[in-house]
C-alpha cells in the first residue's frame, strides 16, 4: 500500500487523477488571488475618489518601518503555515508502545 507524501489522502504518484486534482487546486487558488486583487484596485479607486487615499499614500506606507516588520512576521508565518506538513509531518505522540499490549 502507498502512503502518500503529502499526507491527503488519495493523492500520490500512483494516482491518475492527481494532476487533474492539483490543476484544480491550482486554478481554484489563482481564482482567489484574482478575487483578491479586483477587491483591493476597487477599494483603492474608492478611497482614492473619496480623497482620503491616494498612490503616493500608498507607496510611502509601503516603504515604512511598520509595512516591513508587518510584512517580516506575515512572511514567517506564512512560511511556517505551508512547510508544517513536511517539517513536521505528524504531530501526534508516538503511542505505538501501547500497540502490543493488551
Amino acid at each position: 500500500m502507498h502512503t502518500p507524501m503529502t499526507g491527503i489522502g488519495g493523492l500520490g504518484p500512483d494516482d491518475a487523477k492527481d494532476p487533474a486534482r492539483l490543476l484544480g487546486m491550482i486554478v481554484a487558488l489563482a481564482g482567489e488571488v484574482f478575487v483578491l486583487k479586483a477587491e483591493i484596485d476597487r477599494m483603492k479607486i474608492a478611497l482614492n475618489d473619496a480623497g482620503v487615499l491616494d498612490e503616493a499614500t500608498l507607496e510611502n506606507a509601503g516603504a515604512s518601518k511598520e509595512m516591513q516588520q508587518i510584512l517580516r512576521a506575515e512572511e514567517e508565518a506564512f512560511a511556517r503555515t505551508v512547510l508544517r506538513p513536511f517539517a513536521h509531518p505528524d504531530d501526534i505522540p508516538d503511542v505505538s508502545r501501547f500497540m502490543g499490549e493488551k
